[in-house]
């Protein structure tokens, strides 16, 4: 029978294992403690009375998973992951014999992976690849830290792959916006009317604001205050928090609304549904936008494809809203309104750099000539 006793603010899980002999680990919370002691004990009764030291990658993924990262705010996106690692051939691999180099060896391979995009196949990218590594590091750290299977990370040493440089595609024309709302039945002057003409509203929205997807899903009635034209981005939910590289959310902020993000957000209100029940990501109901992660993506995606546009994400209208921003506000109204704080990362990353118009903007000389 497991027992637990506290440690400090932890909680050490004792499971005996016949022999005299016993398995410890610490955890942060009993409901942890207790579950890997279930865990411990089942492998028991199913003869399976390994020690710490042979534990397995799979092990180590699988209790990852179910005991931190499907709670996450990239629940989905970590699982599909963790799954497929752990059914590979480096799962069945004991953790004492992952050492940085063969870290090396499974970006290698990874980084011989095509994707296919708009029909034509390429291999992953670098960042792809530095992602996924930070997910293995995460797992690993768990794994030293609170199931203590491991003494080293060996992430740590291994030598990863330069990230891909960010994405910089051109400012939109007024032609693809137009045809993106012809292709989503979207029309300023019309009430919404279809869930797809609610999604390229939301679109337009995070155009003139930079809000991004999660945050725009979970924005509710509350938040709005048209008089002072700003709405509030709480950022509580799963899904909708921003974290910072530091690991602490971001809890709130409040970002201002052009007269357009004003007239957008009232159509959204007029059209949100009635009949909205809480759900994971979404316990507080009601949501103006009203619809999920899942839905806003796959419509999203099949308004994009109707269209004609190319090479456009839905989160390349936070880069086009930071580019456009950054001419009328300046730099650190820009970061409060963005919740970036990382003023490289606006610049770096969310800037569309148009050399071509800051040249429109020039004098015709800087300095006389002699």
């Amino acid at each position: 029978m497991s027992s637990f006793e506290p440690r400090g603010s932890s909680i050490r899980a004792i499971v005996p294992i016949g022999g005299g002999k016993k398995k410890t680990a610490t955890f942060d919370t009993l409901a942890e403690a207790k579950e890997w002691a279930a865990l411990q004990e089942g492998r028991q009764a199913a003869g399976d009375t390994r020690l710490v030291g042979s534990k397995r990658v799979d092990e180590l993924l699988e209790t990852y998973l179910d005991l931190v990262a499907s709670k996450s705010d990239s629940a989905k996106w970590n699982g599909l992951r963790l799954i497929k690692w752990a059914a590979s051939p480096i799962g069945t691999e004991r953790l004492s014999a992952i050492t940085p180099h063969r870290m090396n060896e499974w970006m290698a391979t990874r980084s011989k992976d095509l994707v296919t995009r708009a029909g034509a196949a390429r291999p992953i990218s670098g960042s792809t690849v530095n992602r996924e590594m930070n997910l293995w590091s995460a797992a690993f750290t768990y794994g030293i830290k609170s199931l203590q299977w491991m003494k080293v990370n060996p992430c740590h040493g291994a030598s990863r792959p330069p990230d891909s440089p960010a994405r910089n595609r051109s400012l939109l024309t007024r032609d693809e916006i137009r045809a993106l709302c012809i292709a989503g039945d979207y029309v300023a002057s019309e009430p919404l009317q279809s869930m797809t003409a609610r999604v390229l509203a939301c679109w337009l929205l995070s155009l003139e604001t930079g809000m991004r997807s999660g945050e725009l899903l979970r924005l509710r009635p509350r938040d709005y205050d048209r008089a002072t034209m700003t709405i509030k981005v709480a950022a509580l939910e799963i899904g909708g928090r921003k974290g910072t590289k530091s690991g602490r959310l971001v809890a709130s902020r409040h970002v201002p609304l052009t007269q357009r993000a004003a007239d957008l957000l009232d159509q959204l209100l007029a059209a949100m549904p009635a009949d909205q029940l809480p759900k994971a990501g979404f316990l507080a109901p009601p949501f103006i936008v009203g619809m999920d992660d899942a839905s806003r993506d796959a419509l999203w995606r099949k308004v994009r494809s109707q269209s004609g546009v190319e090479d456009l994400t839905f989160h390349d209208a936070k880069h086009e809203a930071c580019t456009r921003l950054s001419k009328v506000i300046d730099v650190l109204a820009l970061s409060h309104a963005i919740g970036t704080k990382d003023i490289r990362l606006l610049r770096d990353t969310y800037y569309i750099n148009d050399a071509a118009g800051v040249a429109k903007m020039l004098p015709s000389k800087l300095a006389e000539m002699a």
